[in-house]
């Protein structure tokens, strides 16, 4: 009878709530390290994806310009060459003079309607009194218009792409056409404008292919001259789209990559970071989270134990009471109030509910990797950050321009803080409608802005400037007057060879602006006094 007793009397509550909040917790957190895990990697890979689009963006840009500036100088040796020279040393120093003044060709050519080298330059290319036999050269022999050929070996035993002209005398005759040759091998243009990445400790890299899929720029130059045309982002690019994708390259390495197009001669950029990064970098946060969530959830479960014990306490007693008069005895213990136990009840559930409200917020803010203002819908700080470290890294000029509503603080105090906010947004909106295509506006903090201008000197910078600061002057903001503004200017690598110096001199120049009487644009000399 003794043994049948014991084996009825089961498990403590106390004992069964700390299994089920222990459970429930261990599980909550595992599904929460495992959801933050793949939320984390999803938005740093698609970050990392935006910015190598950016990358290719603007690489592709620049690359249009050089192109372009290619085709008119050509023409424009061509329109020289249209007149008969009898002098061959008018003919030379022509050539001389274009190989050397402009920073695109490793050598030019002057070359006949049949074929026959007329000219070279550099004179030691030994090419003068030879044809040219290669299916480029006849191409453009035969077409008459200008190209731009895929990579090829010429007569030299370099790799290069032609770059031809026609020429066409005062009559129309043909008499043959201009080459200008980049030699994919050795230092060119291409080497001057995407610079060296070689030291890019992250693994990202980029390269060009032709419209055909022929590499004619890549860090490793034993690939130039390849046809990775199994590559997807190739293919894409062989079909004259831009983008960014997921990508196993013919190596079988992952990588992240962004793609565009440069439209004059259909070739392609790629910007790409290797997949392993990002795992790598969403690993280490996956740590530092568990580094911060495991000491509370550990503390968490001790009150927790506590207490379920505390809580389970006033249906103990009860269960002793009904104990008692199972066993026919007297009670003489007081009888615990139903409001005893379903108040201990509720504030159970209650610190439950809010260890995993706490859990889940902490996953949240963990996870936020948000990139714009939400008042203005300019990019916030952290985006600017990245762009600034992307622009010093990659060695990318740059100006920028810091922005600072002159008395702010009445606005707010007189018309109150909506009205205020509705200021920033107008504000906002004028850096939009002035800034360029290629510029980024960002709310930099409180009532504090900055622009960004790639490629832009303090002269362009100014200007921009100028537009902003006089519209704001001379336009109606929401609280019924114009609101002014003061702007600081300073440049990248002109002067200052880092992000923290950069934004340094722009906020001297932005004190000097509020210091000599606002509403007005100052740019940063370094032989200006500067504050301390």
């Amino acid at each position: 009878m003794g043994k049948r007793s014991a084996d009825k009397k089961g498990i403590k509550l106390s004992v069964i709530i700390s299994a089920v909040v222990f459970l429930s917790i261990a599980i909550t957190y595992a599904l929460n390290t495992v959801v933050g895990y793949e939320t984390q990697k999803r938005s740093l890979s698609n970050n990392t994806l935006e910015l190598n689009q950016i990358t290719a963006n603007e690489l592709s840009r620049t690359t249009q310009t050089i192109v372009l500036s290619m085709k008119e100088t050509m023409k424009t040796a061509a329109d020289y060459f249209s007149v008969p020279r009898n002098r061959l040393e008018d003919v030379q120093g022509q050539l001389d003079f274009l190989r050397n003044s402009v920073p695109y060709f490793n050598s030019v050519v002057l070359v006949d309607n049949t074929g026959l080298v007329v000219s070279t330059s550099p004179e030691t290319l030994s090419l003068v009194g030879q044809k040219l036999k290669s299916d480029q050269a006849q191409q453009a022999l035969k077409l008459r218009k200008p190209l731009i050929s895929a990579p090829y070996q010429a007569i030299t035993k370099r790799l290069i792409v032609l770059v031809s002209y026609p020429i066409f005398g005062k009559d129309g005759t043909y008499v043959g056409f201009i080459g200008g040759s980049i030699y994919l091998q050795e230092p060119n243009v291409f080497q001057k404008v995407l610079g060296e990445q070689s030291r890019n400790k992250n693994g990202s890299y980029y390269y060009v292919v032709d419209a055909s899929g022929n590499l004619i720029y890549h860090p490793d130059l034993t690939r130039v001259g390849e046809r990775p045309t199994s590559n997807p982002v190739v293919q894409e690019i062989i079909a004259g789209k831009g983008g960014q994708m997921q990508v196993t390259n013919t190596k079988g390495i992952r990588y992240l990559a962004g793609y565009s197009i440069v439209p004059a001669v259909g070739w392609g950029i790629v910007s790409q970071t290797p997949l392993a990064n990002v795992s790598t970098s969403v690993s280490e946060i996956a740590a530092r989270m568990a580094v911060i969530s495991i000491p509370i959830l550990i503390l968490i479960l001790l009150i927790v134990v506590w207490l379920s014990h505390r809580l389970a306490l006033p249906l103990n007693r009860l269960a002793h009471v009904a104990s008692v008069f199972n066993r026919g005895e007297a009670v003489t213990v007081q009888i615990p109030q139903a409001k005893h136990w379903t108040y201990e009840a509720n504030e159970l559930y209650k610190a439950v509910s809010e260890a995993f409200r706490m859990m889940g917020t902490r996953a949240d803010e963990l996870t936020d990797q948000a990139h714009t203002d939400p008042l203005t819908g300019l990019a916030n700080r952290r985006f600017l950050d990245t762009v600034v470290a992307h622009w010093v890294e990659q060695k990318t000029p740059f100006a920028i321009v810091m922005l600072d509503l002159d008395r702010f603080k009445s606005i707010n105090d007189t018309f109150g803080h909506q009205q205020g906010d509705e200021v920033l947004r107008f504000l906002a909106e004028r850096i939009r409608g002035e800034k360029r295509d290629i510029d980024y506006g960002c709310r930099y903090g409180g009532e504090e802005f900055t622009l960004l201008l790639p490629y832009a000197d303090k002269e362009i910078a100014f200007l921009i400037a100028e537009r902003i600061r006089l519209r704001m002057a001379e336009e109606d903001s929401p609280i019924g007057r114009p609101v002014t503004l003061s702007l600081g200017i300073s440049s990248y690598p002109h002067d200052a060879n880092d992000a923290a110096s950069l934004f340094k001199q722009a906020d001297d120049a932005l004190y000097e602006a509020k210091e000599t009487g606002r509403n007005r644009t100052v740019v940063y000399r370094p032989d200006r006094r500067q504050r301390d």
